[in-house]
């Protein structure tokens, strides 16, 4: 029993060793992403930032990396949450807003503030119908038929 609580010790510690760092991730990505192998690069991005949430320089590039793999939506909202973390980056938001601009599935103003009354009017109205539906078959069943 002891030499097997030592081996998993042995184990344990070692893979501590092998752990690896964000940076890492982060330069693999860099790597791929000067090759073109944007699928790969956002792999490796995406656990970069899965290591280190605040890690706005890797947050930028998986949005590069989106926009590069034809995701607009991916790109935006991986930009966004760089220039979140890090405003001081003119270029990149004259980007996003660019990027913001010419997709069609990326939000803007008008649908984010249009889109939800729109869905809430509509709800609504079909609840209306529904409970008018529902009402009015209820009330011809209701009718006591008068018989021979």
């Amino acid at each position: 029993m002891k030499k097997l609580l030592g081996g998993l010790a042995v184990i344990l510690v070692s893979g501590v060793g092998w752990a690896i760092a964000p940076e890492d991730y982060y330069n693999a990505g860099m790597e791929l992403f000067k090759n073109r192998d944007y699928d790969k690069a956002i792999q490796y991005f995406r656990a970069a930032v899965d290591e280190r949430p605040d890690y706005w320089q890797a947050y930028q590039f998986l949005g590069e990396a989106y926009y590069q793999d034809a995701n607009r939506t991916e790109a935006v909202l991986s930009m966004e949450r760089s220039l979140r973390l890090h405003p001081d980056n003119p270029d990149l938001r004259k980007f996003v807003s660019k990027i913001r601009k010419d997709s069609p599935w990326a939000s803007n103003s008008f649908s984010t503030g249009f889109l939800p009354v729109l869905a809430i009017f509509l709800s609504l109205l079909s609840l209306g119908w529904t409970g008018y539906w529902t009402w009015r078959h209820s009330s011809r069943n209701s009718i006591p038929s008068s018989g021979p």
